[in-house]
């Protein structure tokens, strides 16, 4: 069963543009018709505030025990390196039995850390795997891609590259402003594990017409290089068209949406198959 026929419903990220599926679901592309998005974003963060939590109901980051939306400003020339609670005290979460299918995966990736302005201790510790705010259950392929499958850390590595043309380029290196939007989605919000991950990377200078050209310039979908801007979603979502033979679409749905309330066991019988037919 495809992602498109468990989540028939697209609304949530259709409401930041148009959408369009590559790779066999692997990632959808985004493509807003607006720059408002941008702007928005721009205004949440800045220098001397390079991270901005999307917190509800007047909680506090201590009080959050699941990943949640991040805005955040990049630089390879910050003007600050000193600022006091830049993100101030933070939930950690249990340390989880490891799993064979699933990443804990960063929302915001630990490689950005040293473009965060105002580096002090506090950024430090938000980076390490226990920090519930920016860690996400993630199947392991829709983190670290698979082949030319791309994954989260794929475009995370676009924005990486970027910071190194630039160094690259020119001995002094000019400053380079990056912004990126991350978003954990969850089918329900009570949900403890999210159906995808949401993710916008743009430069200072870019505009919404230029948004995920890197697919446009592409004859074929598996020949592509991701570059900025971006704008794409990521389902967290496997299929394994052999187990569901024997299973029922209403069994299929049901077990993955006990995974993505938290239950973790209702869908290693998936890995635990496909682990045994390597095998044999």
């Amino acid at each position: 069963m495809k992602f498109s026929e468990f989540i028939k419903n697209l609304d949530f990220i259709t409401k930041y543009g148009e959408i369009k599926e590559y790779q066999d679901e692997y990632f959808y592309t985004i493509n807003s018709q607006t720059s408002d998005l941008m702007q928005e974003i721009k205004s949440k963060v800045s220098e001397k505030k390079p991270m901005f939590p999307y917190l509800s109901d007047n909680k506090s980051l201590s009080d959050i025990d699941k990943p949640i939306k991040w805005d955040v400003l990049l630089s390879n020339k910050c003007e600050t390196r000193s600022a006091k609670g830049l993100i101030g005290k933070f939930y950690r979460g249990n340390r989880d039995p490891k799993s064979s299918f699933l990443d804990k995966g960063h929302l915001v990736a630990r490689e950005f850390q040293k473009y965060i302005c105002g580096q002090n201790e506090p950024t430090d510790n938000f980076f390490c795997k226990n920090v519930s705010s920016n860690i996400a259950y993630q199947f392991c392929d829709k983190n670290r891609g698979n082949g030319k499958e791309r994954g989260q850390h794929q475009f995370e590595q676009a924005v990486m590259n970027w910071f190194q043309k630039a160094n690259d380029t020119d001995s002094e290196s000019k400053k380079v402003i990056v912004y990126y939007e991350v978003e954990p989605i969850f089918r329900k919000s009570g949900d403890k594990i999210p159906i995808g991950t949401r993710i916008f990377a743009f430069r200072e200078t870019d505009t919404s017409d230029q948004v995920n050209n890197f697919i446009s310039q592409s004859k074929k979908k598996d020949e592509f290089k991701i570059t900025l801007p971006y704008h794409v979603f990521i389902p967290n979502y496997i299929e394994d068209y052999e187990i569901e033979k024997g299973l029922k679409v209403s069994e299929i749905a049901k077990d993955f949406r006990m995974f993505y309330a938290g239950d973790i066991e209702s869908i290693s019988k998936w890995y635990s198959y496909q682990n045994i037919s390597k095998n044999k």
